[in-house]
């Protein structure tokens, strides 16, 4: 197996939840330690090897030019000039394929109109709602995406070429149901690991990246869960630098927890009143442990204890379904709208919850391009580079058609804009980063109609 240095080589854990931290700190950021180096002992005599961005800490502690991010055994030291991870200060994480460069993430702030190009469309007959994956799973620099490749629900791992295109390499040669896909580096050799599994399933596939051109994975090892799987999240929910693995079902979550070797640990159950397909890991409530977020009509969580165990199951009545049995699976979405540092809560893809504390808010804002009776798709980045997170969905105003609903900042948005006359579906799965490396956010929109890219054009 080929191991390589840890630095840009994945979306961090937060990218699962559906939203992109885009410069700003993110909630489930461990708290940093800026300068540590153990008591008595010379940090300069780590050494550092040429182009690493990170490292572990050693008995000499962090090298000089580096510094300790992290808590508990997650802690490791990180270059904050280069690292897109921390980038100026511990947790700060640059978009996807946005560059770290003199402590600032290189991320191209528009000086006029948002506006997107639509490439052509790629895999028209690919069947099934699915949910890709994003990362730079060959190491290349280069954003590539694990996504649909066929009508019979073939996965293919999706390589980047630079120009907003991809060729595609076959994963899984048919799926007998949509699939959902998550990616993280479980065994921390630098490689992104891919964890999948069919819809209603019990059965969890992982395979861990081995950095081969050919294959790009070693053969899946089989996790069992107690009953199908509606919902997959990779987390370190115990701090211990290895995430874990969460799969919410009808009335439980369960866990495995994460090793050095990627190798995951028995399942523990935990009962809920209701789960569903939507699961997400944040520091809900300031404590600086990782706590969980779930829910199928409703809201429901439980707070973490920063070991891996959790507080019991609790409702919070907040609607995340628009008035539908059960909530499109990325209808809801997380982020800090007004800097604040608090959580916000896009809910049921048509209000804003401002200042989430337990399941209180201080401020509802309905999204100015709401339509009543209608739903879909969101997902949060900076689009256009002044530090604030917008919204984007295919639903808002006009049906069917890529839009952006343009934060302030403050909590306030502006009117949807349309950014393409592309036709979306409504309920595709966005992924937003940069794709053809010009230092832009552009958009990854996969549906049952095919997948296609839209390339940011703005001045």
């Amino acid at each position: 197996m080929t191991t390589r240095s840890a630095s840009r080589f994945a979306a961090p854990i937060l990218a699962m939840m559906g939203w992109i931290t885009c410069g700003r700190t993110p909630f489930t950021a461990a708290t940093g330690t800026s300068g540590f180096t153990e008591p008595g002992r010379d940090a300069s005599a780590t050494p550092v090897k040429d182009g690493v961005t990170s490292q572990p800490v050693g008995q000499e502690g962090c090298p000089d030019g580096f510094t300790a991010c992290g808590s508990g055994a997650a802690i490791r030291c990180y270059d904050l000039t280069r690292s897109s991870d921390h980038c100026g200060s511990c947790a700060n994480v640059c978009a996807p394929g946005i560059a770290c460069q003199a402590s600032a993430c290189q991320q191209y702030r528009c000086k006029g109109t948002l506006s997107y190009k639509a490439l052509a469309l790629v895999c028209p007959k690919c069947a099934g709602d699915h949910t890709p994956a994003l990362g730079d799973f060959n190491g290349d620099g280069i954003w590539d995406f694990v996504g649909p490749t066929g009508f019979n629900g073939e996965m293919g791992i999706l390589l980047g070429k630079g120009d907003g295109t991809f060729r595609s390499y076959p994963v899984v040669t048919s799926y007998a149901s949509p699939w959902h896909a998550v990616a993280a580096d479980l065994n921390g050799d630098g490689w992104l690991d891919l964890v999948t599994v069919a819809s209603g399933d019990p059965a969890i596939s992982v395979r861990l990246g081995n950095g081969d051109a050919s294959t790009h994975f070693a053969p899946a090892t089989t996790y069992a869960a107690s009953s199908p799987v509606l919902g997959l999240l990779l987390a370190d929910l115990d701090n211990d630098g290895h995430p874990e693995l969460v799969a919410s079902q009808d009335q439980q979550l369960t866990v495995w927890r994460g090793s050095v070797d990627g190798k995951l640990g028995g399942p523990v159950d935990m009962p809920v009143g209701a789960a569903g397909n939507f699961l997400a890991s944040t520091d809900w409530n300031r404590d600086g442990t990782p706590d969980l977020l779930y829910g199928g009509p409703t809201l429901r969580m439980m707070l973490g204890h920063g070991d891996g165990t959790f507080d019991q199951d609790m409702a919070c009545g907040i609607s995340l379904a628009d008035n539908q049995p059960f909530p499109n699976l990325h209808g809801t979405a997380l982020a800090d709208f007004d800097h604040d540092q608090l959580v916000d809560l896009v809910a049921g893809s048509k209000v804003v919850l401002l200042g989430m504390d337990g399941c209180n808010f201080r401020t509802l804002v309905n999204l100015p391009g709401y339509v009543a009776g209608s739903s879909g798709s969101v997902a949060v980045a900076d689009l256009n580079g002044d530090g604030h997170a917008d919204i984007l969905s295919a639903f808002f105003v006009v049906d069917r058609k890529l839009q952006v609903i343009l934060g302030d900042g403050q909590g306030g948005f502006a009117s949807s804009t349309v950014l393409s006359d592309a036709e979306v579906n409504k309920d595709a799965v966005f992924l937003a980063g940069d794709f053809n490396q010009d230092k832009k956010l552009d958009i990854l929109a996969t549906s049952t109609s095919g997948w296609r890219v839209f390339l940011n054009t703005c001045p």
